[in-house]
């Protein structure tokens, strides 16, 4: 994969194709050529609603699907641009979705809608369909389904890192920012141990501002889903980290936690671009996102003995059934356990 970014990591959509700012900037006036095709390209897909009205209307008319089927793809597409919103409008372009963006999709549908392998494969079905009348369209020069294989029960866990993979890449944003001149790694950081040590969500990251910080009891009020509050702790090396952020932190009147280099909140786009970067520049190669994280936190919490309804409430899931998915992560690491140390084979 490309991974061209902007510099810092920040104000760019991550993508092998996409070069453009957010759509509904203007382009600057020395931008070559490509660039403001690009940005008109990216202006006509959002009048255009990402052409699914098109779509709808090619499976009507030229493959002659059943009213009944081009209902539910219907629904299907409005679902996943549902979910796709908050990163569009921080400049996910169409050209920009990639399979990872997909994985995320099919996975927040089993974690947090319980989606049975069935229903996610009709999912599937949908976006490949789509997905390959915009690149026959001429709308896509290639599919991200191309990579996304259909869902097999028990398949679709979460995403973990293990705890070497988790030290291996907080210990190189600690290298990057022991010493440094420069704020912004100390910001990274203190966004990395945050993550692991609250398990919070991308989006509840993004919207922390400092009045949420309490350092008097260790703990953080996050506002998730619904707007509904709770309260998440912070462990010694997370405080640390966030009391060397806020100690160079630049003044403004922005009250966000973490700010970008314009010293405006920092988008959650950005944060996926600079968690990218540090997981390669720290050796990590596995497929991760800062929500591995927040899977990460959870499946080793469950492992150290915490029981699930505590960890129910840290990640702030409505239902305890949706917690259980963790359980069978930790069986899985029991059952290695288990294989490795008994005795007999």
């Amino acid at each position: 994969m490309d991974n061209r970014r902007s510099k810092n990591g920040e104000g760019q959509a991550r993508s092998p194709k996409s070069t453009g700012k957010p759509s509904g900037q203007k382009a600057p006036k020395d931008a070559p050529f490509s660039l403001v095709e690009e940005l008109e390209k990216a202006k006509l897909d959002k009048v255009r609603t990402w052409y699914v009205d098109d779509f709808l209307r090619y499976i009507t008319v030229e493959r002659n699907l059943a009213a009944r089927t081009i209902r539910e793809y219907g629904d299907d597409l409005r679902i996943f641009f549902d979910y796709l919103s908050p990163l569009l409008a921080d400049g996910l372009t169409l050209d920009s979705i990639d399979s990872r963006t997909i994985g995320e999709f099919l996975a927040y549908l089993r974690i947090e809608h319980h989606y049975t392998a069935p229903a996610l494969n009709r999912k599937i079905a949908c976006l490949k369909s789509y997905f390959h009348f915009l690149e026959r369209d001429g709308r896509l020069s290639s599919s991200p389904m191309d990579m996304i294989s259909s869902a097999k029960e028990g398949r679709l866990l979460p995403k973990v890192l293990n705890r070497s993979d988790v030290q291996q890449l907080l210990s190189y944003a600690h290298s990057q920012s022991d010493g440094s001149n420069d704020w912004k790694a100390y910001r990274n950081t203190a966004i990395l141990e945050l993550f692991y040590a609250t398990g919070m969500r991308l989006v509840e990251l993004t919207g922390l501002n400092l009045s949420d910080l309490n350092f008097d009891d260790y703990s953080i009020r996050v506002t998730g889903k619904g707007n509904k509050q709770r309260i998440v702790f912070m462990n010694q090396v997370s405080v640390d980290a966030l009391h060397s952020y806020l100690h160079v932190r630049p003044a403004t009147r922005d009250s966000a936690v973490f700010l970008n280099r314009f010293y405006n909140r920092l988008s959650r786009r950005a944060i996926e671009i600079i968690f990218e970067k540090l997981k390669e520049e720290a050796g990590v190669f596995k497929d991760a996102s800062p929500h591995t994280m927040r899977h990460s936190f959870a499946t080793h919490m469950l492992e150290g003995g915490a029981d699930l309804v505590t960890i129910k409430e840290l990640l702030g899931h409505s239902s305890l059934s949706t917690t259980q998915i963790y359980t069978n992560l930790s069986r899985t690491k029991m059952r290695e356990v288990y294989d490795n140390s008994h005795p007999r084979e």
